[in-house]
């Protein structure tokens, strides 16, 4: 049986839909709370002529590849509704991680390679025990990521199209749960990307939202976001190695298990 290590805790969730629901079950199964709040709504991006592009000559790239679930979801629903079902011969796939591996596979594109590091660091990392040089690599992404990936790929002399096939929108206000945020803060409010930390002070106004992260832990995955934070000022009290749903989880049961203190926004 699992230890109830989240027990008595709350974790703001601000993702939204089936990534809302995949990290609560996570945080239910350790006994902890899920305050379910959505920041984000994601949104294909509007402009699609440079994806179709990109589709219509896939067989000139090499390798696909797909930092993320919702990069692999958003890309491969164009290609579904421009009659692209699998990729061509002689194209291959490495995917960021095994729950985009699993996208990839549900939607008939399946992984060639996943990273053991579920990161872009990770990625380059597999990619060079294929060969990168000179190879072409196609980078579908979203409108705001990190640059890591492709950076590194041109680094080790490998040429990178992206094409951004999504974006993050701002969903709609859930009234009731916000005034249950300000009231009662969660012990732990977490961020997967720079936008669902930025439309929080949106959705809740800046005065509260500031309230209620300075008296608790803050999580962040990725550089980007982590940037995002300290913008604001704030310190990010928790960054998982693996920029996963189970690695957040990880380091935030770690976090709290080390009883220290929240030290506040930064002064």
């Amino acid at each position: 049986m699992r230890k109830m290590s989240l027990a008595g805790k709350r974790i703001l969730v601000t993702r939204g839909g089936e990534q809302a629901e995949e990290f609560a079950a996570l945080i239910r199964g350790r006994g902890g709370e899920p305050v379910i709040f959505p920041t984000i709504r994601l949104v294909p991006h509007e402009d699609t002529a440079p994806i179709d592009r990109a589709l219509s000559r896939l067989s000139s790239f090499d390798w696909i590849l797909f930092a993320s679930s919702n990069a692999a979801r958003f890309f491969l629903a164009r290609a579904a509704e421009t009659g692209v079902s699998r990729p061509p011969a002689g194209v291959r796939v490495a995917s960021v991680g095994p729950g985009t591996s699993r996208e990839l596979l549900r939607m008939g594109f399946p992984a060639d390679l996943t990273a053991a590091l579920h990161t872009a660091e990770g990625l380059v990392d597999v990619l060079r025990s294929e060969g990168i040089a000179g190879k072409s690599f196609l980078l579908p992404r979203a409108f705001e990521g990190r640059e890591t990936l492709p950076e590194e790929i041109r680094r080790h002399g490998g040429s990178v199209e992206e094409v951004t096939v999504y974006r993050n929108g701002l969903p709609e206000k859930d009234e009731l749960t916000a005034r249950s945020i300000i009231e009662k803060p969660p012990d732990v409010c977490a961020f997967a990307s720079p936008s669902a930390f930025r439309n929080f002070f949106i959705l809740l106004g800046e005065r509260e939202a500031s309230n209620v992260l300075s008296r608790s832990l803050l999580a962040a995955i990725g550089e980007v976001t982590a940037l995002a934070v300290a913008k604001k000022k704030f310190a990010v009290d928790i960054m998982p190695e693996k920029y996963t749903l189970e690695g957040m989880m990880e380091a935030i049961e770690a976090r709290l298990a080390s009883h220290t203190p929240h030290g506040g926004p930064e002064r």
